[in-house]
């Protein structure tokens, strides 16, 4: 209930569509080196970055009040937030409220703030902070250990949290930190970012909106990252990530950090309990949002998206294009049978595989000849599309004749899963080219080409890491035998071992 007086309070102040509206300025700032010894991080400059993107396309920050620092540039900072604080007393000089955010991503220790070699450390930010003469301050540190810059030495992060903060018109200073004292943060290679600012930019654009009002304010946008930044890392090697704020500020309401309705478009998700949306979009543009008991309306940047559904029923896929200005709902994806199948032990969508089997030799008195058969398996859509080559030989007695026979071949197979999960069973047709020899006794040789097409069939289940399986086909096989065109019966049999990636 704090949350909503305060937010209210504020509205003339904060919201950039007002008519009283406040002048807003940031400073965005993300390297990848730290100090000596420090490993480079993966992600930092972009999360700095995206967090930059969301505050100009929803949170009304203009372009000429946004100062950016990327890379290990300490003095570049310090400039950054002289500038700014120019910036700002000038609209401060002019009547203006001022709102001025200030982010941060990289390494940090308990000495601050790490740009290489050099460092700002936690009192000269504070103080630097505590100088301007903007109405309300707000600094984000996505970093390890920044807990030491809002002194919490440990914090259990829940979506229940609140703010205490007394009656009065709002001003101050809002300190929010990605972790708690002692614990690293954390980046994740499958959101291209760090855990912190990936559900923070989700939060930004509506996963945070709990009043269902088209503002996300700090309030909101902290209580959703830092729910959603627990519950990611609690499995992770490092454990449980614990995000922290200190809020020094007097009087009721509460800093809108976005307002939805500056979108480029919106996507509307649907009420799907316990359900995972992954979306990507142009620009490496990346959002994982969960679904909940009621539709999500989420600002989105103008493109083609792809669209991934994960679910207790499997995983689906979807594309939809957003143009400017649409708000559009999107339908509950419903995966494939090959998709269940994935999801519950079945098939990776890249497998290679290797065995040993026995092949049919299309020739009179042939017989069945050993075999060794390797390939690869991609995912097509809901099918698996199977390219294989298969080498076989045996010594033939065919009336007095002995031969030497041998044959080298590739095809490709489309499957599709017909029952299973785990232990799954795919069918499907193939078709394929070969060459065979005959070497007679006296070392004369006779070659030919053929063609080969059928039925297959593929049992397979997993086995640790690995797959294995079981591979059935059968057709027939048209070549030249004696000058003229033949066909006969083909079929083979594997059993191979797959490995997925």
């Amino acid at each position: 209930m704090i949350l909503k007086r305060l937010a209210a309070a504020l509205l003339s102040l904060l919201l950039p569509a007002a008519a009283a509206a406040a002048s807003r300025f940031a400073v965005v700032a993300g390297t990848n080196e730290g100090a000596r010894g420090r490993p480079k991080l993966w992600f930092a400059e972009k999360d700095a970055e995206r967090f930059h993107r969301a505050l100009h396309e929803l949170g009304g920050f203009d372009e000429e009040r946004v100062v950016r620092v990327r890379g290990p540039h300490a003095d570049a900072f310090r400039d950054a937030l002289a500038v700014t604080e120019v910036k700002v007393a000038a609209a401060r000089a002019r009547g203006e409220k001022a709102l001025l955010v200030v982010y941060f991503s990289g390494h940090a220790g308990q000495g601050g703030l790490e740009f290489g070699s050099a460092r700002i450390g936690y009192d000269e930010l504070r103080a630097s902070i505590a100088r301007s003469s903007a109405d309300a301050r707000v600094v984000i540190v996505d970093a390890c250990e920044a807990g030491a810059l809002t002194q919490v030495k440990g914090a259990t992060a829940s979506a229940a949290i609140d703010f205490p903060l007394p009656d009065a018109e709002v001003e101050g200073t809002a300190f929010i930190a990605s972790t708690a004292m002692g614990e690293a943060a954390q980046e994740s290679a499958q959101l291209g970012g760090s855990f912190f600012t990936h559900h923070l930019d989700v939060a930004m654009r509506g996963a945070g909106d709990a009043d269902d009002d088209g503002q996300v304010t700090l309030g909101e946008a902290f209580r959703y990252t830092a729910a959603r930044t627990l519950s990611a890392t609690a499995g992770t090697v490092q454990g449980p990530q614990h995000p922290t704020y200190d809020f020094r500020m007097s009087g009721r309401g509460d800093v809108v950090l976005a307002d939805l309705r500056r979108a480029e478009a919106h996507l509307r998700l649907p009420a799907d309990p316990g359900s995972l949306y992954v979306l990507r979009g142009p620009h490496e543009w990346l959002a994982e949002v969960q679904a909940g008991p009621a539709p999500l309306r989420l600002s989105m940047p103008a493109g083609r998206f792809e669209v991934e559904r994960r679910s207790r029923d499997g995983r689906a896929r979807g594309e939809i294009t957003l143009a400017k200005g649409d708000d559009r709902a999107l339908p509950i994806l419903q995966p494939t049978r090959y998709e269940v199948a994935r999801s519950k032990g079945g098939p990776l969508p890249t497998e290679t595989f290797a065995g040993l089997g026995a092949a049919f030799v299309s020739l009179p008195s042939g017989g069945v000849a050993p075999s060794v058969r390797a390939g690869i398996r991609r995912e097509a859509g809901p099918a698996g599309l199977i390219l294989s080559l298969e080498y076989s030989g045996k010594e033939v007695r065919d009336r007095s004749v002995t031969y030497s026979w041998t044959r080298i071949g590739g095809d490709a197979a489309l499957m599709l899963p017909v029952a299973g999960a785990r232990r799954l069973l795919e069918a499907g047709a193939f078709a394929g080219y070969g060459w065979s020899t005959q070497t007679l006794r006296d070392r004369r040789s006779f070659s030919a080409g053929d063609f080969t097409g059928g039925l297959a069939l593929r049992a397979s289940l997993p086995i640790g890491r690995l797959r294995t399986a079981l591979d059935l086909s059968g057709g027939v096989r048209t070549f030249r035998l004696d000058e003229a065109r033949t066909v006969r019966p083909a079929a083979a049999a594997s059993l191979v071992v797959l490995y997925g990636f």
